[in-house]
């Protein structure tokens, strides 16, 4: 995963000022946030088998750096991302009224929401 997001987080950074950029990350707020967890437990896991001696010390090492450097990707673009939603409310509500009301799959808008989100979006 780190290098795959690597990419989204330079591009969260770049672009720390622009909700819509942000608004299309190609990881989710939610998925972020269970990485850091994920990786976390792995960590907490890949202590206790070196506490256990059941880990060559190499294997050890690499692991730990990849579940490092997986936390410390998902952690930058999550405070990015936070931060933006603190400072600018009022932009990631428009956002999430478009996301969540927008016609999906080409239809067209049935309700004046739909309408409304349809405006917004453009």
């Amino acid at each position: 995963m780190p290098y795959a997001a690597i990419g989204e987080m330079v591009r969260a950074v770049r672009h720390r000022d622009e909700p819509r950029t942000l608004a299309r990350l190609a990881g989710t707020f939610e998925g972020y946030v269970s990485s850091i967890l994920v990786n976390g437990a792995g960590l907490g896991v890949l202590g206790t088998m070196e506490i256990e001696d059941d880990l060559p010390v190499v294997l050890t090492v690499l692991l730990t750096g990849w579940c490092l450097s997986n936390i410390g990707v998902s952690a930058v673009v999550f405070v990015v991302v936070a931060q933006s939603r603190i400072r600018r409310p009022a932009a990631w509500a428009v956002l999430d009224f478009v996301e969540r009301h927008a016609p999906k799959y080409g239809r067209p808008p049935e309700t004046i929401e739909e309408y409304r989100a349809l405006q917004l979006q453009e």
